[in-house]
């Protein structure tokens, strides 16, 4: 407070500054600045630290002020401070992420499938599924954002302390990529035409403060504006391209105006995705009589568990088939591996055919001894690219050890083959019950 005693013109020093009070003519009044100035000099971040008191001179009265020690800006979900004393400097544009929401039916341009609820994680998410992110952003700054672009980052980190990656563009999309932009419904960097989100401000028919823009793409220019103050709900398109299986990952929008990340809101939380964990099964399944497979006409029925040649006739071959399914979400895929414990044994043994497994034969008619047992395996195409199972009469001996009878060089839905087991005697084999026993092995490859 300044208190005129007389009408006069007086230099004083301040902080080391030199300022120029003109006082015309005025009983006693308060004065308010935004910043201090002279004629040469501007202070336009001036701290006090001085407590409250009084001091005088002939002509002026001084009643001192708490001032903040510090200037600059922070932030909270509801306020923002500018400290400083009088002088809070130019507005920015200040975006903070609020509430998100998870959708699926990515083809359309407003979906109308959500995966959760607003800001529940999306769980289970399968390899190349495409999904779309709706993400609510406030301005805190008071000021409006031109030409915003924001695109979407992502890290196993929830604070994003380390491995952060953006996410890749369509024309760069490659396997293991992890998370690429993909083309849904929607014109990238085109107004979204309605709202979804509760926070986020009125928009309907693509007018509104709360509509922003969809985003296919992290690099292209974009000519949107966001208002100050407001929340606009922008829309982000995004496909998993083999991201680690049973992996959590965090999304976070990047300003590519100012090159900084958004921070998120207090109370909020970054998106957030876990993939599907690692899938392998082996489904095991009996073929009736009379099926065509693999070169050969099933003679007997068979069940997961067992095969059951019933009565062999003298210099009769028998056949029987299993079907393998195999389900496996591993990246470089799987072999199977078939090995017995017990070879067909009972009053003496059905011998196996001679020839082995990494070189199956035709089968010897007659059989070279009283009697003969193999199996031809379904799959054409084995490790290392081996096709020894590809023509239909090639067959192998069951041997103690596991030898590969099935192989993947990448992941498997649903994907099935058949197993044939043939036997047949001469009169030279003895009478009898003969059993044996046999097992399949399902092996990821790493």
């Amino acid at each position: 407070m300044i208190r005129k005693k007389s009408l006069i013109t007086r230099s004083i020093f301040f902080k080391g500054l030199f300022f120029v009070f003109v006082v015309l003519s005025a009983p006693v009044f308060f004065s308010r600045a935004a910043e201090f100035k002279s004629l040469n000099f501007t202070n336009k971040s001036p701290l006090l630290d001085s407590a409250g008191g009084w001091s005088s001179s002939t002509n002026f009265g001084q009643i001192n002020v708490v001032g903040q020690a510090i200037s600059g800006q922070s932030t909270s979900s509801n306020f923002i401070l500018q400290a400083g004393f009088a002088y809070f400097g130019k507005k920015d544009f200040v975006p903070f992420s609020q509430n998100w929401r998870w959708y699926n039916d990515e083809g359309v341009e407003t979906p109308v499938e959500p995966l959760g609820g607003e800001n529940v994680p999306l769980l289970e998410m399968a390899d190349f599924e495409i999904v779309k992110l709706r993400f609510a952003v406030k301005d805190f700054g008071g000021a409006a954002g031109k030409n915003v672009k924001f695109r979407l980052q992502f890290s196993e980190y929830p604070n994003f302390s380390q491995e952060v990656m953006g996410v890749a563009e369509i024309s760069s999309c490659v396997p293991n990529s992890l998370w690429c932009y993909a083309d849904g419904g929607g014109i990238d960097n085109e107004p979204v035409s309605v709202k979804l989100l509760s926070d986020a401000d009125v928009c309907g028919g693509g007018v509104g403060d709360g509509c922003g823009t969809h985003n296919e793409s992290g690099v292209s220019s974009s000519t949107f504006s966001q208002k100050k103050n407001t929340t606009a709900e922008y829309e982000f398109t995004l496909k998993n391209e083999l991201a680690v299986l049973g992996a959590t990952y965090f999304f976070r929008i990047f300003d590519t105006v100012s090159g900084k990340p958004v921070a998120v809101s207090v109370g909020k939380s970054f998106p957030s995705i876990t993939t599907k964990g690692p899938i392998l099964t082996l489904t095991v399944s009996g073929l009736p009589a009379g099926i065509a497979t693999e070169g050969v006409t099933t003679d007997i029925s068979t069940t997961p568990q067992s095969i059951t040649f019933g009565d062999l006739g003298v210099n009769l071959e028998n056949e029987a088939a299993q079907r393998l399914t195999v389900n496996a979400n591993n990246r470089q895929g799987y072999q199977i591996f078939i090995f017995q414990r017990q070879g067909l044994v009972g009053e003496s043994e059905i011998a196996p055919v001679a020839a082995g497994n990494s070189s199956p034969d035709a089968w010897a008619i007659p059989p070279a001894t009283a009697g003969a047992y193999g199996y031809h395996s379904g799959d054409d195409v084995l490790a290392g690219n081996s096709l020894r199972f590809a023509p239909d009469n090639t067959y192998a001996k069951l041997e103690n050890t596991p030898k590969e009878i099935g192989f993947s060089a990448i992941a498997a839905d649903n994907e099935n083959f058949d197993m044939v087991f043939k036997t047949e005697v001469t009169n030279q084999q003895a009478a009898g019950l003969y059993s044996g026993s046999i097992v399949y092995i399902l092996v990821p490859t790493y």
